[in-house]
Order: structure tokens, then C-alpha cells, then sequence
């Protein structure tokens, strides 16, 4: 009797051991489509803009196009590549289980999209038979994924979106409720609202913006907020680096660095803080930025993958620095080994896609800032940089941007101010003319919704001038040359 019931023991045990060994099997040993309960808390998805992504709108014309994931020998994406338009939609359907569609290279996640629901990318969140994912292209460019769980014996896939729009011309908005400029413009997807971040209303201490502004484009009007900027007056905020990045599946508007107004500055500082739109709450975060040792400007800047990175730098009236610095909500910073070929400050930068491009950029020359043709790709994922076509025409005092999967570089050059926009296509490595500006614009706000550029603020030249010191604090007269401070807003609509 007691050699029945060990024998009985014995197959109960060996049956529950097979039972959890399929079910592992079944998962592939790995996360199944529940959420990951060992990963870090969800975090919001971010486009290629550094601004917290959403599926895009499919167009008039949009055609949905379908990939079989676990096809073929069930370890494929079936088709692996896909060739479509702006606008359209790819509708993965799980045929077996076990799998995830996880934008970027294998087991190097972008945070551009991924299964079930865009949320969380880096955890590779599988998913079982029958499951279906969908993703609306909104760019065009080319979107490597894998699977979390088989990249590495063959299961990527590509979706190459072509097409976009053809920008129709620069139309007026609604004017800043002040003049401004030095100040960062960051698109806040949240909501769908702009803010003007920082900056300040012209020359000379004491002219700093205390709050921010917020534009909506619905009601098409500015609204400046009731949160204050932490610095003890006169305040630090001309020259930031600024960018959407989230924090435990909140985003924020984070802001580095800074100085204040005034000939003869010498002093930067490296206070970091963030903002809250939603509920109109800025705090101080206690993560200093190591890069600005009292006297550094951040230079160019960029989000990729829910991190900031800031590339050279304005060691004030002395040099030009070339470090690249990596912030990760909510408190690390990383120096990495890579440095630009070429230090620089006042830089226009960009991410597309898994890459951050710089197209010119400042030096100092011991008496004056300098515009160069210096242009860069850096891969934050391998640490290194390489050189890509010059600009065609030296700039710096502007920002970068994506659209349509290109760089943009907006206008800018410190002496010889311009309205000129240069466009870089990654795919060609080539330069080209977009529409320009009608007055030549400087250390301007810059932003990019979906298939729209604006740009609000600006150092305008109004006649040949030498240098920003020979600006004055008033709006000059027109027998004067110089510099005039403006508060126009454009808008550049894609059709």
C-alpha cells in the first residue's frame, strides 16, 4: 500500500514538473504577452524628435498591409520587408506564440513602436497565437524590428515608408505675448501643446522670461503659465537644452543648464529641472549636469530612446568644448567615450531614426563666435561618430529638426544672419534647398508636430551688422544698424 502511493507521488510530481516545462516551452522560456513584472516601471514612447510618440493617423489613402509574425518556419516575419506610404498601416497577426515586434535592431530597442500597444519597447513584451499589433506610419524612413525573443537567429524585418508631403510655404501665426529669443521650443504630444521654454525678452540681465509660455493650436492663442523657473534671480535660463523625456510612464519637460543675460558673462550653470504641463508644476531635479563646470553652455541637443544628449558646448568667452553627455531620467548622467571630431557649440542637432545628425555649429575664434559647415552622424547606440556632407553654408544659433525623415536646419549664423533652410536626406547623404524664410531669423523657438514645422521668436538682422555686441535693449530705428528682437510665429503646413 505505502509502495502504490509513493509510486502514485511519484507520477503526480513527474506530471506537474512536464506540465511547467511545456508551459515554459510554450512562452519560449521568456515573457509571455502579461506585463513584464521584472522590468523598470512603463515608460512613454518617443518619436524620433525626442517627443512622446503616438500610433499615426492613417491618410485618406491608407492601406493596410499585413505580416504573418511566427510564419514561415515559425521563427519569420512573413513578409520580413515591407514598402509602403505615409499614412499607411502594417497590421501584424501572431500565427504562433512567443513573439514581439520590437522596433530598432536586435535586442537594441528604439522606442519607435512595438507589440502589444507601444508602451514599454524595452521590455520585449511576447505575445501569443492570434494576437494582432497595428502601427500607422506617420514618417517616411526606413524602420528596422526584430523579435525580442529570436532576433538572433533571423527574425527582423524592415518597413520602408516612402513619400510624406511637399511643405506649402510659410504662413504668419499668432505673436508671442512678448518679444523673445534664447529660449528652447519643446512640442509636448501629451497634450498637443507648444511651450517656450526659458529665454528672454532682449539683451542684458533682469530681461529672463520667469514663466513659461504655452501655445495651443486648436484656439491658435499663447498663454503664459503660473509655475516659475527655480533659479535665484537673475535668472539662468537663456541657452537651455530641453527635450520630452518620462519618467516612471509620466513625461516631462526637462531643461539643462543655462545662463543669464548680459555682456561680459562668464557664469553657466548646471541646474536641471523639469515641467509638468498637464499640471503646470516645475521642480528642481537633483541631478546637476557634470558638463557645465560653472562656466559651459550646453550645444547641440537631442532626445533618442528617453534620453537627452547634449553635444559640445560654449565654455563662455574661452573656448569650445567636444564631450557628449547622456541624461536618464530621473537622475544619471553618463559622459561617453565618443567626442565631436570638431568641438563646437550652438549646434543644430537632430535624431532620425536610431542616429543623431548635426549639420554646422559654433567656434570661438578667442574674440567672436564663428559659424562652421561641420556635420556629424553619432550612434548613441555604438558610441561613435562619424562625418556626413557639410552644409552647404555655415551656421549655428539654430536648432535641427526631423521632418519627413530629414534634418532640417532652420535659418541661423551668428554674424551673417539668415533665412536660408537646408535640408539633409540621410538615405543620400545629400543637401538640399526647403522653402526659406521671408526675414532672416536667429536663437529662435523651434518645434515639430506631426507634418508641421513652426517657429516663434527671433533675433532678426535688421542691417549689416558685425557683431550681437553692437545690439541695443530698445527696438532699433531704422537709420541704426544692429539687431531687433521680434515675437512672430510661422508655421510651415504640409500638404
Amino acid at each position: 500500500m505505502k509502495r502504490s502511493n509513493a509510486v502514485r507521488a511519484i507520477f503526480w510530481l513527474g506530471m506537474i514538473f512536464a506540465i511547467v516545462f511545456l508551459v515554459r516551452a510554450e512562452s519560449g522560456d521568456r515573457r509571455s504577452s502579461m506585463p513584464d513584472t521584472k522590468s523598470a516601471p512603463p515608460i512613454r514612447i518617443f518619436d524620433q524628435n525626442g517627443q512622446p510618440a503616438v500610433n499615426g493617423v492613417p491618410s485618406a489613402t491608407s492601406t493596410i498591409f499585413d505580416v504573418t509574425t511566427g510564419g514561415g518556419n515559425g521563427f519569420q516575419f512573413v513578409p520580413d520587408t515591407v514598402n509602403i506610404s505615409v499614412g499607411d498601416t502594417v497590421r501584424w497577426t501572431w500565427a504562433t506564440s512567443g513573439h514581439s515586434v520590437t522596433s530598432g535592431t536586435c535586442d537594441a530597442a528604439d522606442s519607435q513602436f512595438c507589440s502589444p500597444d507601444d508602451m514599454n519597447c524595452a521590455a520585449g513584451i511576447l505575445s501569443n497565437q492570434g494576437t494582432i499589433y497595428t502601427h500607422t506610419f506617420a514618417q517616411a524612413g526606413v524602420y528596422h524590428y526584430f523579435c525580442d525573443a529570436h532576433c538572433t537567429i533571423g527574425m527582423n524585418g524592415v518597413v520602408n515608408v516612402s513619400g510624406g508631403c511637399a511643405p506649402s510655404g510659410w504662413s504668419a501665426g499668432p505673436n508671442l505675448p512678448s518679444t523673445g529669443v534664447r529660449a528652447v521650443g519643446v512640442y509636448f504630444q501629451a497634450n498637443g501643446k507648444f511651450y517656450a521654454m526659458g529665454g528672454r525678452s532682449m539683451d542684458g540681465a533682469g530681461n529672463e522670461f520667469t514663466h513659461p509660455f504655452e501655445y495651443d493650436p486648436v484656439a491658435n492663442t499663447w498663454t503664459p503659465k503660473s509655475a516659475t523657473y527655480p533659479d535665484t534671480p537673475p535668472l539662468q535660463t537663456n541657452n537651455m537644452a530641453c527635450g520630452v523625456l518620462s519618467d516612471a510612464g509620466t513625461p516631462y519637460i526637462y531643461c539643462v543648464g543655462g545662463s543669464t543675460g548680459g555682456t561680459g558673462v562668464m557664469n553657466a550653470t548646471d541646474r536641471v529641472f523639469r515641467y509638468n504641463p498637464v499640471t503646470d508644476i516645475l521642480t528642481t531635479v537633483a541631478a546637476p549636469w557634470p558638463g557645465a563646470q560653472g562656466t559651459i553652455l550646453p550645444g547641440g541637443f537631442t532626445v533618442f530612446n528617453n534620453k537627452l544628449y547634449i553635444l559640445g558646448g560654449f565654455r563662455i568667452l574661452v573656448e569650445m568644448v567636444d564631450t557628449i553627455w547622456e541624461f536618464t531620467p530621473p537622475s544619471s548622467w553618463v559622459q561617453k567615450t565618443a567626442h565631436l571630431p570638431t568641438p563646437l557649440g550652438y549646434i543644430p542637432t537632430t535624431t532620425i531614426g536610431s542616429f543623431i545628425y548635426t549639420g554646422g555649429g559654433a567656434i570661438w575664434d578667442g574674440t567672436t563666435l564663428q559659424d562652421t559647415t561641420d556635420s556629424f552622424k553619432y550612434d548613441p547606440v555604438a558610441d561613435s561618430i562619424t562625418t556626413i556632407a557639410s552644409i552647404p553654408r555655415a551656421t549655428s544659433n539654430t536648432r535641427g529638426l526631423n521632418f519627413n525623415g530629414q534634418m532640417w536646419v532652420m535659418g541661423g549664423a551668428f554674424n551673417l544672419i539668415s533665412n536660408e533652410v537646408d535640408v539633409y536626406d540621410p538615405g543620400t547623404n545629400m543637401w538640399s534647398l526647403g522653402p526659406a524664410f521671408v526675414t532672416a531669423r536667429r536663437n529662435r523657438m523651434r518645434w515639430m508636430p506631426t507634418l508641421q514645422v513652426v517657429t516663434v521668436g527671433q533675433l532678426t538682422r535688421l542691417f549689416p551688422h558685425s557683431s550681437l555686441r553692437g545690439a541695443t535693449s530698445q527696438p532699433i530705428p531704422t537709420a541704426r544698424p544692429g539687431f531687433g528682437w521680434q515675437a512672430a510665429t510661422m508655421a510651415l503646413a504640409c500638404r
